[in-house]
């Protein structure tokens, strides 16, 4: 390895605002000695602040390499840690069937079936999208996971025992955008803007959770700043909330029963 171009390839990335830049110095290196790609090509799009992870076209995710386009969010480290909420609730809870709503490149929903695996679960994916869509069926193609287009969930669609995992576009629009131009000029928005408060879309959810009078687990994760208009809009149903590892108030948990 030359270690003066590895030198080089870190100097941009740390231009670029990267912070693990010798995990992905290497990486980069890596992948363009593999794919015959001039390395001064890749280093022009990720000084165009082009993220790291379309480029090479994948993300890793507890353990699995997910494919990512720019159709679909590029999963955070943070939300491994829904998988392990909801893994928690599914072995002490009586749960029938699993939903990801905003299932994006489905890293969420296939995560848990595979950790899971209970045949006798029903494991769901949800997009808008259906470019996300076609993204999260690559991604979990063993036939283990439905997949379908739809916004949100309709309240007569919803059965007892039912968990839904949920990360929907939650940040409000004026926090969006101020965000750096990695995030605004290529992730799609309409996976990250939640409207005025950024709590658009789960309160629409959550509304029609409490219509249909289901026995349901939500698990949701949410822009910390958003927790106490989110809690005080939800009418004394039951919630818990967990941090996220920089101890900021990053998922909640509703119960309707």
């Amino acid at each position: 390895m030359n270690l003066k171009i590895l030198f080089h390839i870190q100097e941009v990335l740390k231009e670029a605002g990267y912070f693990d830049i010798s995990r992905i110095a290497n990486e980069i290196y890596t992948y363009s000695i593999e794919k015959n790609i001039p390395l001064n090509l890749i280093l022009e799009r990720i000084s165009n602040q082009e993220p790291w992870e379309y480029i090479q076209g994948f993300v890793d995710f507890r353990g699995r390499k997910f494919l990512v386009t720019k159709d679909t969010l590029i999963p955070r480290i943070e939300s491994e840690q829904l998988v392990d909420i909801a893994k928690d609730l599914i072995l002490k809870n009586d749960i029938k069937t699993v939903i990801d709503l905003g299932t994006g490149s489905g890293c969420l929903i296939i995560s848990i079936a595979h950790e899971i695996e209970n045949q006798l679960i029903t494991f769901v994916g949800i997009d808008i999208s259906q470019a996300a869509l076609n993204i999260a069926k690559k991604n979990g193609s063993t036939g283990k996971i439905y997949f379908y287009k739809k916004d949100l969930i309709c309240k007569e669609e919803l059965e007892d025992n039912t968990l839904i995992v949920a990360n929907l576009p939650y940040i409000p629009t004026k926090m969006y955008e101020e965000l750096d131009r990695s995030v605004k000029e290529y992730e799609p928005r309409l996976a990250l803007d939640g409207g005025s408060d950024g709590l658009l879309y789960y309160k629409r959810l959550i509304e029609q959770i409490r219509l249909s009078k289901k026995e349901i687990f939500l698990l949701i994760e949410i822009e910390p700043s958003t927790l106490t208009e989110l809690t005080q809009a939800t009418n004394n149903i039951p919630f818990k909330v967990f941090q996220d590892f920089n101890k900021r108030n990053r998922f909640v948990l509703f119960n309707f029963s």
